[in-house]
Parts: structure tokens; sequence; C-alpha cells
């Protein structure tokens, strides 16, 4: 049951991590490249992978190994391009709806790529939990065009398959070695990639130093606490898809993460607007209820 509780804990990281990059987009950034974030946590990745060599050590791995492992921290720092693009047209809770896709895109990769066996029982499961994000999806009054709402979905979904990709080599790649090796590797690709990304593009560099000078303590502050969040969170999920079958892990924390990230963002909401942000009302909140209804028989299902 190890797999159950990291899962939960990554849930409820990411939902706090989804509103601090909500905040960091539209607040700081103001929904302009919000990407330069990548300089400051770039150097982040790779102290925590200092930090996990130094203190937990690290097995031998092979050229081949080590590579996959630092290619699915590099799907990783692409991934983050989509999702704040997205962030600029959706609020935390709508992107948490679209993280649904993700159990079963791992459902069909683990089918077409490694041969494993789908049961009717897992296909009933995953269409019941993806009939949950459909109903809050439906239920919303159409606030921006079609085409803006298209290209924020888009967006996500882009996300969506990156993020396996990445979640998939992790976890097919790490055999023999122990998950502080494989985790070492991937926050290397990760934050490897995201200096090389900021060393070749220059109007996020200009971005950043605009932001450095006006805002950084509160930049700082915010990039540095949601970085060490979505961290914790994803050595969480990754452990839990290694110990668990990933599809199942990976539907678990999603889907507690759509729950959570929907409560998150009422309270917020009340208390914190520049963090809530959300829309509360009946309708809205009926349409959650009844989605986190069936994400829950879903994974009841599932299991």
């Amino acid at each position: 049951m190890l797999w159950l509780f990291l899962c939960l804990y990554a849930a409820t990281a990411w939902s706090f991590s989804a509103f601090i990059d909500n905040y960091i987009t539209d607040v700081i950034f103001k929904n302009k490249t919000p990407q330069a974030m990548k300089l400051l946590n770039g150097p982040i990745y790779l102290l925590v992978a200092g930090a996990i060599a130094l203190f937990a050590g690290l097995e031998h791995t092979e050229l081949g190994q080590t590579g996959m492992l630092i290619l699915s921290g590099v799907l990783s720092s692409f991934a983050s391009i989509p999702y704040y693009l997205g962030l600029k047209h959706e609020e935390a809770t709508g992107a948490a709806i679209f993280y649904q896709i993700i159990p079963l895109i791992y459902l069909v990769a683990d089918w077409l790529i490694f041969g494993e066996s789908i049961t009717g029982q897992q296909i009933l499961g995953f269409l019941i939990i993806l009939a949950a994000p459909a109903i809050v999806i439906f239920s919303r009054k159409r606030a921006k065009s079609r085409r803006t709402e298209m290209a924020a979905a888009l967006l996500f979904i882009l996300y969506d398959v990156l993020v396996v990709s990445s979640g998939l080599i992790s976890t097919h790649f790490s055999e023999g070695i122990n998950f502080f090796t494989m985790f070492f590797w991937y926050l290397i690709g990760r934050g490897s990639c995201n200096l090389l990304l900021m060393a070749i593009n220059k109007p996020w560099q200009e971005r950043f130093k605009y932001i450095w000078r006006r805002k950084r303590k509160p930049f700082i502050i915010s990039v540095g606490i949601n970085q060490l969040i979505h961290t914790t969170a994803e050595f969480a999920a990754r452990a839990a898809m290694i110990l668990g079958v990933a599809a199942l892990a990976s539907v678990t924390c999603n889907t507690t993460e759509l729950i959570i990230t929907f409560v998150l963002g009422i309270i917020l909401s009340l208390i914190w607007p520049k963090f809530g942000r959300e829309k509360i009302h009946r309708h809205i909140i009926i349409a959650h209820l009844l989605a986190t209804v069936l994400a829950v028989v879903g994974i009841i299902i599932l299991q």
C-alpha cells in the first residue's frame, strides 16, 4: 500500500503547486513568458540531484540506461513549455481536468509498446474516470472563444503526452538500480535542459532579467517554494509508479489531484483570491461533486 500513500502525497503537493504556478504565471509574469523561470528552477533541480548523490549515493548504470534516464528529465523539461502556455488561458482546476487523460495514455502506451494486456474491467474503469472531466467541461458557461479553449486543450494534451513519455522511460529503464539513482539522472536531465533552453532563448533571458529587477523577492520565494514542493511530488509519484502499476498509480494521483485542487480552489478563492481565482457557482460545485464520485468509482473498479 506504500504506492497509494505516495500517490496521495503527490496529488496533494501537486494541487498546491498548481495554484502557485497560476500565481507566478498571472501575477508575477503577467502571462508574459513564464518559461523564463527555468533559469531559476534549473539550478534547483541540479542542487537536489547533488544532495541525492551526497546523502543517498549512486549505483552504477550502463551508458545507454543513463542516457535514457537523462532523456526522461529532458522530456519533463520540454513538457513545462506547453504547460505554462496553457495556464495563460486556463485556471488550476481547469488544468487538473486535462490531467485525467494521462492514465489512459499510460494504459494505451503499455499495450502498444510493452505488450501489456488490457482487461474489460480496466477499460470500464478508465471510461468512467474520463466521464468525470467531461462533466466538468460541459458544465461551464462559455466565457472564452472556442479557439482559445481548443488551444489550451491541445497544449495540455501535449503536456500529457510528454509527461507520460518521461514516466514510461524512467519506469522501464530503472531496472537493476535503486530509485535514488534513477531520480538523480532524471533531475540532471531536467535541470540541464532548463539551463540549455534558457541559453538559446534570448526573449526568455530578457524576461528573466526584467522580473529579477522588478519582482526579485516574490519571484525567488514563490519559485523556490514551488520547485521544492513539485520536486518532492515528482519523487513520490515516480516511486509509486515503480512500486505499483504505472497506469493505476497515475490515475490515482491525477484523480485525487482533481478532487483536492477543486476543494483547495474554493478555499483559496474565499480567503486568498490571488491564489484561488475560481468562479464559485452552484452548478459548477454540483458538476465537480458528481465528477468526484465518478472518479472514485472508476478507481475502485480499477483496483
